[in-house]
């Protein structure tokens, strides 16, 4: 009988452990907030994806900035075929999602990422 209360105890112990692990993994999400700029596609990599200058400063040349997206949404997909290099230079409004999170290393020091993901695309 106490080997049956015992083995109970311990299952108990591993799902509340794996579900305190579930919610801290996805707790590392911080922050999600949605853009819309306009943008020059600067060409597709399948390591890289998809290369977009953005200009931060509309009146500040020295403002451009790289952005990779590495994820796309079917319905941007749609919008033109960015893997074709006839796209690049090409202007779009683009919408985009910024993804921030933290990891934590083997250290115990938190790092902060960002992941972008590109969720509508018009050219322009």
């Amino acid at each position: 009988m106490k080997n049956k209360q015992f083995i109970l105890a311990f299952i108990c112990s591993v799902v509340v452990m794996s579900a305190n692990a579930f919610s801290l993994l996805n707790s590392n999400t911080q922050n999600k907030k949605k853009v819309t700029t306009m943008a020059v596609f600067d060409g597709y990599d399948a390591d890289d994806g998809y290369a977009f200058v953005i200009r931060e400063d509309e009146n500040d040349e020295d403002s451009e900035e790289t952005i990779y997206f590495t994820e796309i949404t079917d319905a941007a997909l749609k919008a033109g075929n960015l893997k074709s290099e006839d796209m690049i230079g090409k202007r779009f409004e683009i919408t985009y999602e910024i993804t921030e999170y933290e990891v934590e290393d083997d250290n115990g020091y938190i790092e902060t990422f960002e992941s972008f993901k590109i969720l509508e695309v018009k050219k322009m």
